[in-house]
């Protein structure tokens, strides 16, 4: 399976408006490597692969030129630290933070909800790749700190479990 234009596109604008600096992708046959570079904009620098050249997968990166200015990274809303003994639930990807399995379905967990270790707790999207995140203890729903359809970052805090 490689990604089409569009798609690198996609994972390339979802990295621009978050905080990391640098990405490192490898899907089927194609590898990219892009770091951003300060004020001044984004470098992308393909890693050989059998199948594409470096020039060949140059084009694959028209929507960020090293001249494109560099949006400046999302305002992070403030929130409370966990209390002593809460276990944190964080996204093991960037991506889209989904509550729900489909939008027709109710959310996985609310606050208050009694979790068993390894119940679904909500979705991560890239690519349109769907992640499930699971509860890593037996607990209740302390806390959601991300609200539905928003970007998270790698190891952001999405929800808080008090151990049962």
């Amino acid at each position: 399976m490689n990604p089409s234009i569009e798609e690198i596109q996609e994972v390339l604008k979802i990295f621009l408006d978050s905080e990391l600096q640098d990405l490192r992708l490898e899907i089927g046959n194609v590898r990219l490597a892009v770091t951003k570079s300060g004020a001044a904009g984004i470098s992308a620098q393909p890693f050989s692969s059998p199948a594409l050249s470096p020039t060949a997968a140059a084009p694959a990166v028209p929507a960020a030129s090293a001249a494109a200015p560099v949006p400046a990274p999302a305002k992070v809303p403030v929130v409370a630290a966990a209390r002593e003994g809460w276990v944190t639930v964080t996204a093991p990807s960037v991506g889209v933070f989904y509550r729900r399995p489909s939008p027709d379905q109710p959310p996985f967990v609310q606050v208050g909800s009694e979790v068993a270790a390894n119940d679904p707790m909500c979705l991560i999207e890239v690519m349109k790749m769907f992640t499930g995140v699971v509860a890593p203890c037996n607990g209740r729903v302390a806390d959601i700190l991300i609200e539905d359809a928003t970007m998270v970052e790698y190891g952001q805090p999405l929800m808080y479990i008090e151990p049962s």
